[in-house]
Order: structure tokens, then C-alpha cells, then sequence
């Protein structure tokens, strides 16, 4: 039983959590995963960081808008958005 209620309590606080709410979640994760993988710390991320983040060079490739070898912020949030996330 004290399972049973704590789940329910689980998933009526994921319920009642706003889209607002869970779109800044991601967002606060995402800047974690930025700054993590951001080792030099100059604020973008280059392809050598993008890789030993698990990722995939086509994906850099298709993000880094301007094609400067650097993946920002800004370029992040604009490749999500055209993905509707």
C-alpha cells in the first residue's frame, strides 16, 4: 500500500506540472549537458567536445548553422526548435 501511494503521489506531481514547468526542466538540463561537454569553457561546443559527448559528427554538421566549426547556444536552441522540441 505504501507503494501504491507513493506512486500515485509520483505521477499526480508529474501530472499537475505545467508544460511551462516541463519545458524548463529540459531547458535546465540541456544547459547542464552543454556545460559539461563544454571542457575548454569558451562557450560553445567544438566538434572534438561534440564527439567525447557521444555524439555524431552528421549531427554537428546539421547544427552548427553558420558552419564555424563551433556548436553555441543559440545554435542548439534554434536546431530544436525546428525540430519542435
Amino acid at each position: 500500500m505504501k507503494y501504491l501511494t507513493s506512486a500515485l503521489s509520483l505521477a499526480a506531481a508529474v501530472i499537475a506540472q505545467s508544460p511551462t514547468a516541463m519545458a524548463q526542466d529540459a531547458s535546465a538540463k540541456a544547459r547542464e549537458m552543454f556545460i559539461k561537454a563544454d571542457t575548454n569553457q569558451d562557450g560553445a561546443l567544438s566538434l572534438e567536445e561534440w564527439k567525447a559527448a557521444g555524439r555524431r559528427d552528421r549531427g554537428f554538421a546539421m547544427i552548427d548553422a553558420d558552419k564555424d566549426g563551433k556548436i553555441t547556444p543559440d545554435e542548439l536552441r534554434a536546431a530544436a526548435a525546428k525540430r519542435g522540441k
